[in-house]
Formats: C-alpha cells, structure tokens, sequence
C-alpha cells in the first residue's frame, strides 16, 4: 500500500510541473523552487518511513538471534533501485545515493541495537 501511495504521490509532483516559457525569466525561478521544496519533504517522509521501516526489520532479526547485517542484501536493494530507474539521474548516482542511504540507516539500526553512538565517527564498512 505505501509503494502505491508514494507512487501516486511521484505521478502527482510529476503532473504539476511549472511550465517555462520560450524566453524564462528570474520569475520563473518561484515556481521551481517551491517544487523542489515540497519533493524534498516528500522525499524526508520516505526516508523517515524507510528507516522504520529497515530498524523494524533489525528488531525483528535480532529478537530471533539473525544478523542484523546482510551484505547480500544490500546488494539486492541497490540491484532493485538501479533496475528501476527511469532516469535522468544515471545508475551510478542512483547506486552512490542508495549506498549513502544505506549507510545512514544502519548507523541508525547501531544505535538503536547495539548502542553504539550515533556520531557515525567510524567509517560505516567497518561492520
């Protein structure tokens, strides 16, 4: 159900785009800044929701003695997302973007489950 609501919510930003005359002005500019803010909330919803999500899925592996960690995984998520990408943003952005991601929700899955500091002063590959 949430992959079909962030998808109308995408469909919905993609049907509003501002349109940009033949000569674009300074004015133009308001239009496309507010769309940029609201996908950037959108887009922190999802990660938010994301990160519940993936320290759910940590709760759950460690109440049942599971790694927390799967490399193969990852792979999997970024093979996913590299998949289904339409672009523009090239594959390799698409890989580094959800590598940092990843990064950044297993920080978090440290934190919450091993209570290790959240100041992420080691480097993350070091799991």
């Amino acid at each position: 159900m949430l992959i079909k609501t962030a998808l109308k919510l995408v469909n919905s930003i993609s049907d509003k785009r501002p349109q940009v005359s033949d000569d674009p002005s300074v004015a133009d500019l308001d239009a496309w800044r507010n769309r940029i803010d609201a996908i950037d909330v959108a887009v922190m919803n999802l990660l938010n929701e994301r990160s519940v999500c993936a320290n759910k899925i940590g709760l759950i592996k460690k109440h049942n003695g599971m790694p927390v960690y799967v490399p193969s995984r990852e792979t999997e998520v970024i093979a996913n997302v590299v998949s289904s990408n339409p672009g523009p943003l090239p594959d390799q952005a698409v890989r580094r973007l959800f590598e940092r991601i990843i990064d950044e929700t297993r920080s978090l899955e440290r934190h919450l489950y091993q209570e290790e500091p959240l100041s992420g002063e080691g480097d993350p590959h070091d799991d």
